[in-house]
């Protein structure tokens, strides 16, 4: 202890700053990859999250696009030739498989142990089967008028 006391006492002021400042950037050294590590992470989430944000407001918006669409406009009248109604089963079969797939993105883009998010999930599943449920066909017409 007495010989640092003579090695400090003997030192310069010149000396002890220079020492200081000789610590502080070792010190720095070692640090700065530290807070830059940390500070590179942020930089990175946020853009990834916003860009998640933006993709499942593009499939709730786009399910919620399909599913507006009373089926009554899809599906032909009896009365329609062959080819008119193949082609409107064929879109109708296109529309459901596209609602299928939204919901099922959906629920990969979503947290699952979350209450509001299993809520959506609930209720996109819900207007997917009503969508060819033919018992709720004719609430879904008088929706439609």
């Amino acid at each position: 202890m007495e010989v640092v006391k003579e090695i400090l006492l003997a030192l310069e002021f010149k000396e002890i700053i220079a020492l200081g400042s000789l610590s502080i950037a070792f010190l720095a050294l070692f640090i700065a990859p530290f807070v830059n590590a940390r500070n590179s992470k942020r930089q990175v989430i946020a853009p990834m999250r916003q860009a998640w944000i933006n993709a499942l407001r593009d499939k709730v918006s786009e399910f919620v696009s399909i599913a507006s669409i009373c089926r009554l406009h899809v599906c032909p009248s009896d009365s329609a030739s062959e080819s008119i109604k193949k082609e409107s089963h064929k879109e109708d079969r296109d529309r459901y498989g596209r609602l299928k797939l939204l919901v099922t993105s959906v629920e990969l883009h979503i947290n699952p142990s979350e209450e509001d998010h299993q809520k959506l999930v609930k209720q996109m599943r819900g207007i997917v089967e009503d969508y060819h449920d033919n018992s709720r066909w004719w609430s879904s017409f008088r929706l439609c008028l």
